[in-house]
């Protein structure tokens, strides 16, 4: 049957059918990609408009933002925590400085008192005092050597405590063997 034959009621029914769905196939086809390429991301480096505007309403880009001060303000008061610690082994550090230098201080006054004591038994002739004289002077020696050894700058506070405490100790015996032979502590 031809179409010239066929009613006009029946010509453009069967036409309607066609052409609807050859357009909608037109518009798939054009709005397909369009729509593909507004995919959206939660990453705002990833750009785009439709990306933006569901970052700002979702919530995404406030999230991000939170994240990133949270993290800043953890990192900011680890700073501050190491900066306190090294002002406290500062503080340390000049502390065991000091006390080197009185240990430094007490063996030359050491050192002075040896040599007077030292002159005074030989006019006397009392060589068992003098041997602990001598006794105490080898030690002075070797304290002080300990004591030029100590490096404040280069060597771990606590390192730095124990040789203090050491140097005191062998300041105490030294004190000890010239008290002995003076008569006196120092």
């Amino acid at each position: 049957m031809a179409l010239i034959d066929m009613p006009a009621h029946r010509r453009l029914t069967g036409w309607r059918p066609r052409c609807v769905s050859a357009c909608l196939q037109a518009l798939l086809a054009l709005v397909g990609p369009a729509l593909a390429g507004c995919a959206t991301s939660p990453d705002p480096r990833d750009g785009g408009f439709v990306s933006g505007v569901v970052g700002l309403a979702g919530g995404g880009y406030q999230r991000r933002i939170d994240e990133r001060e949270t993290s800043y303000r953890g990192e900011l008061d680890a700073q501050q925590r190491l900066q306190a610690e090294a002002r406290a082994l500062q503080q340390e550090r000049a502390e065991v400085q000091a006390e080197l230098q009185q240990a430094n201080a007490r063996l030359a006054a050491l050192e002075q008192r040896i040599a007077r004591q030292r002159v005074a038994l030989q006019a006397q002739r009392r060589q068992a005092d003098l041997r602990r004289l001598e006794q105490a002077q080898a030690r002075v020696a070797s304290t002080r050597g300990t004591l030029q050894g100590v490096r404040p700058d280069e060597q771990p506070v606590t390192d730095l405590r124990a040789r203090s405490q050491a140097i005191q100790r062998d300041l105490d015996e030294i004190d000890r063997l010239v008290a002995v032979v003076g008569g006196g502590a120092f």
